[in-house]
């Protein structure tokens, strides 16, 4: 598929190309060439036509966008949970702290993803829809804050 404003593009093989592509697959597999006529370059007709976007796929983008601050909700409210209630320790306010910039990054990247999924349904845009490398990348923070809370806890017991 290509991609266009409002229209995708589809290829349609012919009689002619489904011949010269059953012959393609025997040729690889080292069986008889000559399967039905001469070989014949795939014939392919491009064919353009409006993507329907249905009602399901707007709420499945809110629906995700909920999730994410969701997520986020639960993390800014532990972090402020264990500020308030934390000793008169610096390093236990510290915990909350470091929390804090990681429940700020899910809320930016899930109106992010949110707006830029919105605009893409907006315009009937074939995709790809999934993002690989932002959940990675939270998942990181997220992991980097634990850890970094769990080594400031051994510190500060010595």
């Amino acid at each position: 598929m290509s991609r266009q404003s409002g229209n995708s593009t589809f290829y349609f093989l012919g009689k002619k190309g489904m011949k010269s592509e059953t012959n393609a697959l025997l040729k690889k597999s080292g069986k008889n060439e000559n399967y039905g006529s001469q070989k014949k370059k795939t014939d392919l007709k491009l064919r353009t036509m409006p993507i329907k976007v249905e009602p399901k796929v707007y709420f499945a983008n809110e629906r995700t966008f909920l999730a994410w601050l969701h997520t986020s909700v639960i993390l800014a409210a532990a972090s402020v949970s264990i500020v308030a209630f934390a000793d008169q320790n610096p390093y236990s306010q510290m915990y909350g702290i470091m929390l804090l910039p990681v429940s700020i990054a899910f809320i930016l990247y899930a109106l992010r993803q949110y707006t830029h999924r919105a605009k893409m349904i907006r315009r009937h845009e074939p995709g790809p829809y999934e993002d690989l490398w932002g959940p990675t990348v939270l998942s990181l923070m997220l992991m980097m804050a634990i850890l970094a809370n769990f080594f400031l806890k051994i510190y500060s017991m010595n």
